[in-house]
């Protein structure tokens, strides 16, 4: 009887203590010249799940602070960023029927890390362990900007 009314205390005290296999984390993204990576989210992908935490205008991003990301589970990842690239109709000419447009796709980080095929940045989440992860991108160079009509 002792052990199961000690098992039930335990089974509480992790209800409310809000226990969890989940870890927040969080940290800043940036350009190798210090400027922050201030759009998109990063992702951290694994195997067997991904969680994503948007980037604010600083490049800072946390994953588990709300109640639909609990946070990060105990593993390895791969860190990509997605939602970096700007897209922009450009008014190219004046139709009796409307306007014509060609679209502008200016990439602002360097294609290799907004791939999970392609990035070389990794994280190993540990229980217990770092909690915050901050890293560095480079810029694209200019041909990966691109125009289609």
């Amino acid at each position: 009887m002792k052990k199961i009314i000690l098992l039930v205390f335990i089974t509480f005290l992790m209800a409310i203590c809000g226990c969890s296999d989940k870890i927040k984390i969080s940290g800043n993204i940036t350009f190798t010249d210090g400027e922050p990576v201030g759009w998109g989210s990063v992702v951290f992908e694994s195997p067997k799940e991904s969680f994503s935490g948007r980037l604010d205008q600083n490049g800072h991003y946390t994953i588990g602070i709300n109640n639909d990301s609990k946070g990060v589970s105990a593993g390895t990842y791969k860190i990509w960023l997605s939602g970096t690239a700007l897209l922009e109709e450009i008014p190219i000419s004046q139709k009796g029927d409307g306007e014509a447009f060609d679209t502008k796709t200016t990439v602002r980080v360097a294609s290799k890390y907004t791939n999970p095929n392609s990035t070389d940045l990794k994280f190993e989440v540990k229980r217990g362990g770092e909690k915050t992860f901050n890293f560095t991108v480079e810029r694209p160079d200019n041909t990966q900007n691109k125009s289609k009509r």
